[in-house]
């Protein structure tokens, strides 16, 4: 079989280099997830720094064996479709539908729904840090205020990173040169609280024999240390997401055939970044999470450290919503030119006439709205709390809580979908269906990172069903204080379950009703086409004729060698 080249054209007017499409990768991923997570893998392994660390290290080896094989990977293609791209390239029709409709109808909007939330937790965390506690006055509307700050901060990602590479790429040199602040001092700081730890055995907790086995654990994952690895490496990967856009906007880099390398040396310097801040935190602030230096500041007199660190925090989360924000309208506007998104005929002429995103921009705003209301509501009044301090505001526990659980499901299914392209790149080494930058590295390195992300994945994926089933049973059992202590794990369980069939829904059954949609649209502009209509609506006042006539003036050459093409 002959190889196809997978190459897109680009806009003459590239302003995107190597270096600032590094920095795309480090700016990307790099934010609150590491600063979060690692707490979380230090309490999954029971309070052993040893194995905290080692979980580390095996979450950055995974981590840089995807770097590897994912050289060859990119390389078969030079567009701005990212890892949708490299399903289409590399994997079934199935797989494919089901990684667009996910990063389209679910990952975007939910971006725009949590994102901003951890920019604004991350200021109040700020403020309280220079003695200011902005809980909104205790308002009960503290939900729609985050909303409401949330929404500005989106309309500015769209209306700036969005339409224009240029102010994203000035906005990512800004943004990455403040967030690596906060990196270096807590790494400073972090050695600094544990060289002056005199007892050394505080850095050394031994797993107790009642570690093991944790028969109290209402969670599947939670039983044992060994099971925790996969949570904690869930965790971890939730804190490299997102490095995949710069591989969604090559049509904006000057040597797009570069993109391979710009993600594994920032994939690979991200690596190391993250562990020495794991390694920094977990010796210096004991507990493992940045939370941990607070008293410490305060004990040596400089509290308002806390503040100005957790501001440039807050800083460096825009960055990850700038950077996904260049590549989001592009890979949407890609989707559309390729006939995979429908959208009204007349939009097609702003997309034709402008070399700005601007259907791109707005698909992918008028899509999140919704999401971001809904979401609101739900997670404010219908979820439950219990990951983050009152002080933040009314509901505002249970919104964070909740956003909490949309991110890492978002991380695990993108990880799961770029495994089954590197999948694709092997297979494609027997069959040559595309043409590849052949990589030494990418069968071992390949196989590496695919088995340990699907395990994580299907460890992730069966442990909330499981956990339901354990908690349900001593629930059934418990006594009333037993019962009011089950209850918020039992719904937490619950939901995280509903909402892996959700989004197992919306990936795999829309793309029956997809093709339904498209088989009748199909009926109907073959009509126009081939000028088969009825005698009533020959007659000029018939307003069937005048809708179906308007209707093919208005669809744009595109659309119409689509569905001619279909029709052979």
């Amino acid at each position: 079989m002959a190889e196809e080249q997978l190459v897109v054209t680009s806009s003459p007017k590239k302003k995107i280099g190597f270096f600032s499409a590094i920095l795309v990768v480090l700016g990307g991923s790099i934010g609150v997830g590491v600063f979060l997570r690692s707490k979380t893998v230090l309490e999954n392994s029971a309070g052993n720094i040893a194995w905290a660390l080692a979980v580390w290290l095996i979450a950055g080896f995974a981590v840089i064996t995807m770097a590897l094989a994912l050289v060859e990977v990119a390389s078969g293609r030079n567009d701005n479709l990212g890892m949708i791209g490299w399903s289409k390239a590399f994997n079934t029709l199935r797989i494919y539908k089901a990684n667009k409709f996910f990063m389209t109808y679910l990952y975007l909007p939910f971006t725009y729904f949590f994102m901003p939330y951890y920019v604004i937790v991350q200021f109040q965390d700020g403020f309280d840090g220079f003695g200011y506690n902005i809980d909104f006055g205790g308002s009960t509307k503290a939900p729609w205020i985050y909303f409401a700050i949330g929404l500005a901060l989106t309309i500015w990602m769209f209306l700036s990173a969005g339409l224009s590479s240029r102010a994203g790429n000035i906005q990512n040199w800004i943004v990455t040169s403040v967030k690596f602040i906060p990196l270096v001092l807590i790494v400073g700081f972090g050695f600094y609280f544990a060289a002056q730890t005199k007892n050394t055995s505080e850095f050394w907790t031994p797993i107790k024999a009642e570690n093991l086995f944790n028969t109290k654990s209402t969670s599947f994952l939670g039983l044992t240390p060994f099971l925790a690895v996969f949570a904690s490496l869930g965790g971890i990967f939730f804190a490299f997401d997102g490095f995949y856009v710069s591989a969604g906007i090559q049509s904006e880099m000057k040597n797009p055939e570069k993109t391979p390398a710009a993600l594994v040396i920032g994939l690979l310097s991200m690596t190391i970044i993250y562990m020495i801040i794991a390694v920094s935190m977990t010796l210096g602030a004991k507990t493992g999470g940045f939370y941990g230096f607070i008293d410490l500041f305060k004990g040596i007199k400089i509290g308002w450290m806390f503040g100005l660190i957790n501001v440039m925090i807050a800083i460096g989360v825009i960055g990850i919503l700038n950077a996904f924000t260049m590549w989001a309208t592009r890979f949407v506007e890609d989707l559309i030119k390729e006939g995979e998104i429908l959208i009204p005929a007349r939009a097609y002429r702003y997309m034709k006439n402008s070399s700005l995103p601007v259907v791109g921009a707005a698909f992918s705003f008028l899509i999140s709205l919704p999401f971001m209301v809904v979401l609101t509501a739900v997670g404010a009044y219908a979820y439950i709390g219990g990951g983050y301090d009152p002080m933040y505001g009314f509901k505002i526990d249970e919104l964070l809580t909740f956003s909490d659980l949309m991110a890492n499901w978002m991380a695990v299914f993108a990880f799961a979908f770029i495994a089954l392209a590197i999948v694709g790149a092997i297979k494609n080494r027997k069959e040559h269906f595309i043409a590849v930058k052949e990589n030494k590295h990418t069968i071992w390195a390949g196989y590496t990172s695919v088995i340990m992300v699907l395990l994580v994945m299907f460890f992730l994926a069966i442990d909330p069903f499981i956990s339901v089933g354990m908690t349900l049973v001593k629930y059934i059992s418990a006594d009333a204080a037993g019962k009011a202590e089950l209850r918020n794990p039992l719904i937490g369980y619950a939901s995280t379950s509903l909402l892996f069939v959700v989004y197992s829904i919306v990936m795999f059954l829309s793309t029956p009703i997809e093709k339904c949609i498209a088989q009748r649209n199909k009926v109907k502009y073959d009509r126009i086409l081939s000028n088969q209509i009825c005698e009533c609506e020959r007659a000029d006042w018939c307003p069937c004729r005048i809708s179906l006539v308007k209707e093919a003036a208005e669809l744009n050459d595109l659309v119409l060698a689509t569905y001619a093409e279909a029709r052979k």
